[in-house]
């Protein structure tokens, strides 16, 4: 049974997605849950610490999805390096929101936990993969887990934070340069990793 807490959490990511962050009210949380405003003052001190619980849900929601889609070994180990990035994007929707709350300065200490759980937990996830493609021939690079932290470190640091307000163009010129960096860090054929991506994102 979802607690109450969790109802409130539900709700406001549903909410975020619909109207934003800003445009969004404590009043708008409690009348979608069907509750009092000082009810919802008795879980959460204000939208802020929710969407501040939020985003950490969400993080761990995002580290779960990259360690089934890297467990999967029926899929081939380039299709599931790929499908473990695009699990973890956040680049639309509510997401987007969440990302702008997450990287205002008013917000460094939130922003350093979640960097820092990211840096903790994604980069074996992806050096695992990259030693089975090691042993399978496709990459060949004596720093599996090295090459992951710079590659994680470059989403968060390049793609993600501050290229919010990028043009499309820009940001897609930022995600190529990633890939072809990458393909050159692992040592593996030229484009292999583009066109795979490619294919998943039609």
């Amino acid at each position: 049974m979802t607690s109450r807490k969790e109802e409130i959490l539900n709700v406001t990511e549903g909410l975020i997605e619909e109207m934003g962050f800003e445009m969004m009210s404590t009043r708008d949380i409690a009348e979608r849950v069907g509750i009092s405003r000082g009810t919802l003052y008795h879980h959460y001190a204000s939208k802020e610490e929710i969407l501040d619980v939020l985003v950490e849900r969400i993080g761990e929601r995002q580290f779960a999805m990259a360690r089934q889609n890297a467990a999967d070994v029926s899929v081939p180990v380039l299709e599931r390096i790929v499908k473990t990035v695009i699990g973890l994007s956040m680049d639309q929707g509510g997401g987007r929101e969440i990302l702008k709350h997450l990287n205002d300065p008013g917000n460094l200490l939130l922003h350093h936990k979640i960097q820092t759980q990211m840096m903790e937990t994604l980069p074996p996830i992806f050096a695992q993969l990259v030693e089975e493609g090691i042993q399978e021939g496709i990459f060949s690079t004596p720093y599996p887990l090295e090459c992951m932290e710079i590659f994680v470190l470059y989403v968060n640091e390049v793609v993600d934070a501050p290229s919010l307000e990028d043009e499309p163009q820009q940001k897609m010129k930022k995600a190529l340069a990633l890939i072809y960096n990458l393909e050159r860090m692992l040592g593996t054929e030229e484009g292999v990793l583009l066109s795979i991506l490619q294919r998943n994102m039609q």
